[in-house]
C-alpha cells in the first residue's frame, strides 16, 4: 500500500492505492459530510452540481425540472433592523419556479414557522426581480401584482422532529409536503408555496434495505461521510454523480480548507454544549443533595451553611451556562437554536444575548 501526502496550508491530502483522502480530525475522509450545512452547500450549491441537485429534487418532489440556475443565497430581512438571511442553496428552474434547499442539524421549537418566514423572503426577491425586469424593458416602474412563481422550501431535518409522528401511514414516509388548503374541502389555494420537510433523522435503513432511488438518495446523503467507496447499488444510477461531486480531493484548496474550518467550528460548539450540559447536570445534582441535607437538619445555623455552599456552586454553574450561551451566539447560532439546545425559555436566551451585545 503506497501512501503519499500533499500538504496544504491547514490540511493535507493523503493518497492510498490511487485514492486521495483528506485528513480531518485524525480521520481519512474521501467524501464531504452532507449532513453539515457547509458540506451540503459546498457540494450541492456550487456551479457544476446543477444536474445532481436537479435529479435529487425531481426524485423527492416528483417534479420534472430539466434545467436549474443558482441564485444569490443572501436575502435581507423585512426591516433594516433584521439581519440578512442566508440559504444553503437557492435556485430556479427553466420556468421560474424557485427552490430553497437547506440542511438542518439543530432542533428549533418553531422550525415550521421559520420555514414560512424564509419563504416570504424568496417571494420578496421575486417581486423585486419582476419590477426590475419591467423597468429595464419599458423604462417605467410597475406595481407588482403578486403573481409569483411556485416556491418550494425544501428542508432536510437531521434531528428528531414532528414529521415522524405519522411516518407509518404515509406513502412517502420520509418526505412531508405542506400547502395552503381549504380546511373542509382540502382544495389547494393555487400552486404557490410548498413547504417540504425531509425527515433524514428517522431514516435508519441500511444499504441492503434500500429498495428505491428515493431511499438510495437519503442513505447516501446521510452516510456518505463514513464511506470509502461508492456502493455497488449506487453505481450506474443518478445518485452516483452525488459521490463524484462530493469527493474532497476534487474540490479546490479553498473549498477544502473552508470545509475543514467549518467542521472544526462545529466540533467546538458541540463540545462546548456537551460540557455545559454536564455542568448543568452536576449543578442540579449538587443542589438536590444540598436541599435534601438542609431539609433533614433542624439546626438553623447548619442549614444556612449548607444553603450558602449550594447557592455558591449553583451560581458558578449558572455563570458557566451563561458563558456557553454567549459563545454559541458569537459563533452564529440563533436565539431559537440556543433555546432548544440549552432547554431554556427563548426570552431568557434573548436577554443574555442582548446583554452580551451591550457589553461589547
Amino acid at each position: 500500500m503506497s501512501t503519499e501526502s500533499k500538504r496544504t496550508p491547514k490540511g493535507r491530502l493523503v493518497e492510498i492505492d490511487g485514492i486521495q483522502y483528506q485528513i480531518i480530525n485524525g480521520k481519512l475522509c474521501r467524501y464531504a459530510n452532507l449532513t453539515l450545512d457547509k458540506g451540503f452547500k459546498i457540494v450541492l450549491g456550487r456551479i457544476g452540481s446543477e444536474d445532481v441537485l436537479m435529479h435529487l429534487l425531481n426524485r423527492l418532489l416528483g417534479t420534472k425540472i430539466t434545467h436549474l440556475e443558482y441564485r444569490n443565497t443572501e436575502h435581507p430581512g423585512m426591516t433594516e433592523e433584521e439581519r440578512s438571511s442566508r440559504f444553503d442553496v437557492y435556485c430556479e428552474d427553466e420556468t421560474g419556479n424557485c427552490f430553497q434547499v437547506e440542511m438542518q442539524n439543530w432542533s428549533q421549537k418553531h422550525f415550521h414557522k421559520r420555514a414560512v418566514y424564509y419563504s416570504s423572503l424568496v417571494l420578496q426577491d421575486q417581486a423585486a426581480k419582476a419590477q426590475r425586469a419591467f423597468k429595464e424593458k419599458f423604462g417605467l416602474s410597475k406595481t407588482w401584482n403578486y403573481d409569483f412563481k411556485p416556491l418550494y422550501v425544501v428542508s432536510f431535518l437531521n434531528f428528531r422532529n414532528w414529521t415522524s409522528e405519522n411516518i407509518e401511514s404515509k406513502l412517502s414516509p420520509f418526505v412531508s409536503t405542506y400547502r395552503y388548503t381549504e380546511v373542509e374541502t382540502k382544495d389547494e389555494l393555487g400552486d404557490g408555496t410548498n413547504l417540504v420537510f425531509v425527515d433524514l433523522y428517522s431514516f435508519k435503513k441500511k444499504l441492503n434495505e434500500c429498495i428505491s432511488l428515493d431511499e438510495l438518495w437519503l442513505y447516501s446523503i446521510k452516510n456518505m461521510f463514513d464511506l470509502e467507496t461508492c456502493p455497488d447499488q449506487v453505481q450506474g444510477t443518478e445518485v452516483e454523480d452525488l459521490f463524484i461531486r462530493s469527493e474532497l480531493a476534487k474540490m479546490t484548496v479553498e473549498q477544502r480548507l473552508k470545509y475543514e474550518e467549518d467542521i472544526m467550528t462545529e466540533n467546538d460548539i458541540r463540545n462546548s454544549i456537551a460540557e455545559q450540559l454536564e455542568d448543568a447536570r452536576e449543578a442540579a445534582t449538587i443542589i438536590g443533595k444540598a436541599e435534601g441535607r438542609v431539609e433533614g437538619r433542624a439546626e438553623g445555623r447548619a442549614e444556612g451553611r449548607a444553603e450558602g455552599r449550594a447557592e455558591g456552586r449553583a451560581e458558578g454553574r449558572i455563570e458557566g451556562r451563561i458563558e456557553a450561551i454567549r459563545k454559541m451566539a458569537d459563533s452564529g447560532l440563533t436565539a431559537e437554536q440556543i433555546s432548544s439546545i440549552m432547554e431554556m425559555p427563548l426570552e431568557d436566551i434573548k436577554k443574555i444575548i442582548a446583554g452580551n451585545a451591550s457589553a461589547h
